[in-house]
């Protein structure tokens, strides 16, 4: 006789069969993969640290009269920079567009592992509960014979030991 009987969650086994969603396996297209492409290259430190490297550069050069046609204040340097942040503003968007689909689809399956995880902890307390419930049972059987066993062995059906 079993005190409970587990049901799984649905999703537990449909979890097993898929994997997270990445933004490689959706059909984008070529525009779509360029964008995210670029929008991952241009999201890092390494991206900073060239930009950084080329202005700075620009300018040593600059004040050291090798580029000769931007003096400070660097108006050709900043008019570049503009151009360049415009451009990938664009490109930027479409690539967090593409990123952001997969994003939401890993974000709905994480919901759902999330609701089949509080059903399966539903089901762990309802299993608890049901073991409180025999335990208590046992006890209270456990102490009734206790306690007809304090009363002595004629209160159990026997005879009293001599000299009692």
């Amino acid at each position: 006789m079993s005190l409970y009987e587990h049901i799984p969650h649905p999703r537990i086994e449909a979890r097993r069969a898929e994997r997270p969603p990445q933004a490689a396996d959706e059909r984008i297209g070529f525009n779509g993969r360029l964008g995210a492409a670029i929008t991952r290259a241009v999201g890092t430190m390494w991206a900073f640290y060239i930009a950084a490297v080329f202005m700075g550069l620009w300018m040593i050069l600059s004040e050291m009269r090798v580029i000769r046609f931007d003096p400070y204040p660097f108006a050709f340097l900043l008019f570049l920079g503009n151009i360049v942040q415009l451009l990938l503003m664009f490109v930027i968007m479409v690539g967090q567009q593409v990123l952001g689909v997969a994003a939401d689809k890993r974000a709905v399956q994480t919901y759902k592992d999330a609701e089949a995880i509080l059903h399966e902890c539903v089901q762990l307390q309802e299993h608890l509960q049901a073991q409180d419930e025999a335990l208590e049972r046992i006890i209270g059987r456990v102490e009734t014979v206790m306690a007809a066993g304090a009363d002595g062995p004629a209160a159990v059906g026997g005879s009293a030991p001599p000299g009692a």
